[in-house]
């Protein structure tokens, strides 16, 4: 049995099989709590497998975003934009951002028994803010038909692209 999701924070990976039998993931890139409603951010991976993600795996999964370069608000710190171009040199000078999958926490608690929890990761703040696109995932058909339907069309068409998680990660 699967323990049961309470709350959420960034860099949290979570994963729910699918309609097509595969297991998904996605992690969480912020959490809005300031004010009510509530909501959490979300990047998608490219994740779709039998068997369950580990936290091993993660690293070697992708997720979908964009090499963007946004005002100077969002700046990463020297060692984290450094990190992200070692293993990205394309998006040089531009900053990675991730698309944005918004579920609000009143949905999200009505649907958490679909999801485990994989693990937590230290990605980079402001993944989401750096990104640019959005769409509201407050409901698990939603997502469910994000993921086995055509993920990667809409993701271009939305101008994103896949990039290796490990160039998010934070030290």
């Amino acid at each position: 049995m699967t323990k049961k999701i309470t709350q959420l924070n960034q860099g949290d990976f979570l994963t729910f099989k699918a309609s097509d039998n595969h297991f998904k993931l996605f992690f969480c890139t912020s959490v809005f709590k300031q004010a009510s409603p509530h909501n959490f951010t979300f990047a998608a991976t490219n994740y779709s497998d039998t068997n369950k993600p580990t936290t091993e795996s993660i690293i070697h999964t992708k997720f979908y975003g964009i090499g963007n370069r946004r005002d100077e608000y969002f700046k990463y710190p020297s060692d984290q934009l450094e990190n992200m171009w070692s293993v990205h040199p394309e998006i040089k000078p531009n900053f990675l951002g991730s698309y944005g999958l918004t579920i609000w926490r009143k949905e999200f608690m009505s649907f958490r028994d679909n999801f485990e929890l994989i693990g937590n990761l230290n990605i980079v703040t402001n993944l989401d803010k750096n990104g640019n696109g959005s769409m509201n995932a407050s409901d698990k058909e939603v997502l469910n038909d994000l993921f086995v339907g055509n993920i990667n069309e809409l993701m271009e068409q939305r101008g994103q692209q896949l990039f290796e998680t490990k160039a998010i990660l934070a030290n």
